[in-house]
């Protein structure tokens, strides 16, 4: 119930989303009116071999998007957003993906699913494109100030996501104003000497921001608003190169028969560009797995959200990070 265009556009990539993923089942939780309703006039394209695996539970209330996140925990308790969590608690389901207001979704999934012990903070993740492979960046908002030992513990969220795609050891860069050493925050210092010293992944040492996207580390680490600032960033030059190039080749006929020609042979790196094709945070340090979706996202959006949701849940990294959490809470006791 919490996108733009909810729950009309979830249904629809729902049911595109089964019908390429035969071995998975859907629950939707909103108001039941707005579901059916919503359901007769997409459904009809679908075979019902999708329609059963659509399965809509009715929610008497929603968080709206400017609630506050505790007002929501206290008051939201039939809401759809509480709901499908405690779906998750129940062991219905192995995860949940909502497009709604992020606060109330955070303090709501760390109520119910709780913190993996020894992580102070859940922090925002999301996959990024860069040269010849994909970076997740993190905290991408959900703290706006990061101590040493939360940047630490990002970095070890990060890490724990690349292992389980197959990815050893985990490249670990942490986003500062230059690499030189003598740069940045004490902060940044004291949290560049821990992770230097952390044997669980391959720390890089300082990125700048112009180096995001060179491909050298497949994990950045910062403070959710510097990282903030630099994902929306990212967004809006992705969307002025594609407008811009569109306004190029519209100026005259010649420039338009070109581009048209071009469209066809770049159209998978238009696609690359699109943000779009990169929809869903996850909110890491959880005891299960919370994916976050842009409240604007059209259906392709929703898609990508479902698609990271669905791999997160087979792959499960929060089971990683907590036994390497425990491991290392052990050696500290022995020693």
């Amino acid at each position: 119930m919490g996108g733009d265009e909810s729950p009309h556009s979830f249904v629809s990539a729902s049911l595109s989303f089964l019908s390429y993923h035969q071995d998975t089942e859907l629950l939707l939780f909103g108001e039941l009116t707005l579901l059916d309703q919503a359901m007769r006039e997409l459904g009809k394209s679908y075979p019902q071999s999708v329609l059963e695996r659509l399965h809509c539970t009715p929610s008497v209330d929603f968080v709206a998007p400017d609630e506050k996140p505790a007002s929501a925990l206290r008051h939201k308790r039939e809401s759809s957003m509480w709901l499908a969590l405690a779906s998750v608690v129940a062991g219905k389901a192995d995860a949940v993906l909502s497009a709604g207001n992020t606060g109330a979704l955070m303090v709501m999934a760390r109520h119910q699913l709780g913190m993996i012990r020894g992580l102070e903070r859940p922090a925002i993740c999301k996959r990024m494109p860069v040269l010849g492979r994909s970076c997740y960046v993190l905290d991408l908002g959900a703290n706006t100030q990061a101590s040493v030992s939360q940047l630490h513990q990002f970095a070890l969220m990060g890490a724990a996501l690349v292992e389980v795609e197959g990815i050893h050891p985990a490249k670990v860069g942490l986003l500062n104003i230059g690499e030189e050493l003598q740069k940045g925050t004490d902060t940044l210092h004291e949290a560049h000497e821990l992770l230097k010293g952390d044997a669980r992944f391959d720390y890089q040492g300082f990125v700048e921001g112009n180096a995001l996207f060179e491909g050298d580390t497949n994990v950045v680490v910062t403070d959710g608003f510097t990282g903030n600032v630099a994902l929306k960033a990212c967004e809006g030059l992705a969307r002025y190169l594609v407008a811009d190039l569109r306004r190029y080749y519209r100026q005259s006929a010649i420039r338009r028969w070109i581009g048209a020609a071009m469209g066809r042979l770049s159209s998978g790196w238009l696609k690359r560009l699109n943000p779009a094709a990169y929809n869903g945070a996850l909110l890491l340090g959880l005891n299960g797995v919370v994916v976050k979706s842009h409240g604007a996202a059209d259906e392709r959006g929703l898609i990508a959200a479902l698609q990271v949701t669905l791999e997160q849940a087979q792959r499960k990294p929060h089971n990683l990070l907590a036994a390497w959490l425990a491991d290392g809470e052990r050696a500290a006791a022995n020693h």
